[in-house]
């Protein structure tokens, strides 16, 4: 968090529980001379940046965030003019290098983790050890530095890293960056100092059903460079400060961010950190600030309170199929949950679109019933209660047709006459597989891309291959179509192209 001796904010207008609409503001600091404090954290003197060199270093994620944290500010220089090599390892000592707190982002594969370009790794077999924040600009004292490139030279034991750090930071100059961290004599650095701007316009979302860690957060129309972020910071109404690291809480897009405060495995495989998040349950977080290399931060005013997960033994549950039903779809949903907890219907999903209408479903007494009108597919539910996580339920309505009833005829997909009144537009809309003489289509839609309206072959489709178009229907003859559709009875059968 950037260091401001004062400032000026512009409060924030709530748009709705969940979500705000940043005001404009901002928090300076003068980079010439700024107010400093013991690493104790008491009030010190003045002191002139004439008086450090600037360099740039890789930190690991423990020591980047302790300054920030705990608001580390730069020493005094009469404090700080000589190296404090027997100190022992304040950031170790504090816990913040253990296994989940600040320690190094392992992933399985290298492919995304190595595309952060302020953040540095290692190799770990087939994926990475990301360790912390790249290219750094840390400060020290002319004095302190003399000192320690002295002591390096009389191979001077040191028990905290003050010497790794000043080995690393090669060339220094006078010239004063944008923003930085002091070294401090006892190999601690402090918090940043430059300058903070709140984000304009940005809409915030905030998610308990996440499947990439047990909370996500959205920002609608923040624009940020994902390359010149180095780390981000999230505050609390209590005044606790917690960091993000990349890849378990920081995306290569920059408007999305997600973190766990339980064990847990996301798509991908890597299971986030999740210890330095625990006790965040039941607080409200009031602030987002993207930490960026060599420009101002970027913060975020927000107002969400982070539910709690439901305790370990109870659960949200639902049947995971129903059959459709003309009278009202109804799936039985399963609440064994805390005493005084009670969950209602928040939305309903048809495949990946949210239902709009509410009047199509509603819960009553632990029964959800969704209306003619939600035909056989793929449905997503929310509950949400007062106090706990919201839950995701997922299952199929099933149309109770019997294999057979759906065909092709005449280069036409048909479904036979049935009590439900589903038809072939029903199928297509659901459909999650074509293959064409074996060949799988690839799309998101592929029902829609071979068939017309009224069910009738599109033979002038075509998908998009290296950049060309290609015909899926490449001249006349006989081609095998197979379809699945979720719900309905896998389909295969012919259709001629003259």
């Amino acid at each position: 968090m950037k260091k401001r001796p004062a400032f000026i904010m512009i409060a924030a207008g709530i748009m709705a529980a969940g979500s705000i609409l940043s005001g404009c503001s901002a928090e300076k600091v003068n980079k010439e001379t700024v107010s400093t404090m013991e690493s104790t954290g008491e009030t010190s003197e003045t002191i002139d940046t004439s008086a450090y060199y600037f360099g740039v270093l890789n930190v690991p994620y423990a020591d980047f965030y302790y300054g920030e944290i705990n608001h580390l500010q730069p020493e005094a220089l009469e404090a700080g003019s000589k190296g404090q090599y027997e100190t022992k390892d304040i950031v170790k000592a504090a816990g913040y290098r253990e296994e989940g707190i600040y320690d190094a982002v392992s992933s399985a594969t290298s492919a995304k983790s190595t595309r952060f370009e302020k953040t540095y790794y290692e190799e770990n077999g087939d994926g990475v050890n990301i360790i912390g924040p790249s290219g750094v600009h840390v400060a020290i004292s002319k004095e302190l530095y003399e000192d320690v490139m002295q002591a390096i030279k009389d191979e001077t034991e040191c028990s905290n890293p003050l010497i790794d750090f000043v080995s690393s930071m090669g060339e220094v100059s006078e010239d004063v960056p944008a923003e930085y961290k002091v070294l401090n004599s006892d190999g601690t650095l402090s918090e940043t100092i430059g300058t903070t701007v709140s984000a304009e316009n940005v809409k915030v979302q905030f998610e308990t059903t996440s499947v990439w860690g047990n909370y996500q957060i959205s920002f609608e129309g923040l624009e940020m460079d994902v390359a010149a972020i180095q780390g981000a910071l999230m505050e609390t109404s209590d005044g606790k400060i917690y960091g993000l690291e990349h890849l378990d809480n920081l995306w290569l897009k920059p408007e999305e961010v997600a973190f766990a405060v339980t064990e847990m495995t996301e798509p991908h495989g890597n299971t986030p950190s999740y210890r330095r998040f625990e006790d965040i349950q039941g607080k409200t977080i009031t602030k987002f600030t993207y930490m960026r290399s060599d420009g101002d931060d970027i913060s975020i005013d927000m107002d969400v309170y982070c539910k709690a997960l439901l305790p370990e033994g109870y659960q949200v549950s639902a049947e995971d199929k129903v059959v459709y039903s003309v009278e009202g779809t109804q799936v039985k949903v399963d609440e064994n949950v805390p005493e005084g907890s009670t969950y209602v219907l928040k939305s309903v999903l048809a495949g990946r679109s949210a239902v709009e209408d509410t009047s199509l479903y509603s819960m009553d007494n632990g029964v959800i019933t969704l209306g003619k009108e939600l035909k056989p597919g793929q449905y997503s539910v929310v509950l949400s209660d007062t106090t706990y996580a919201d839950q995701k339920l997922s299952f199929i309505v099933d149309s109770g047709l019997d294999a057979g009833t759906v065909a092709f005829d005449n280069n036409r997909l048909t479904i036979s006459e049935n009590e439900s009144g589903l038809t072939a537009a029903d199928y297509i809309g659901v459909i999650t597989s074509v293959s064409v003489n074996g060949e799988p289509l690839q799309g998101k839609n592929p029902g829609s891309l071979i068939f017309t309206e009224d069910g009738s072959i599109n033979f002038e489709a075509f998908v998009e291959m290296n950049g060309e178009n290609v015909p899926v229907f490449n001249g006349s003859g006989t081609y095998e179509i197979s379809l699945e559709a979720t719900g309905y009875p896998a389909v295969t059968g012919t259709v001629t192209l003259e």
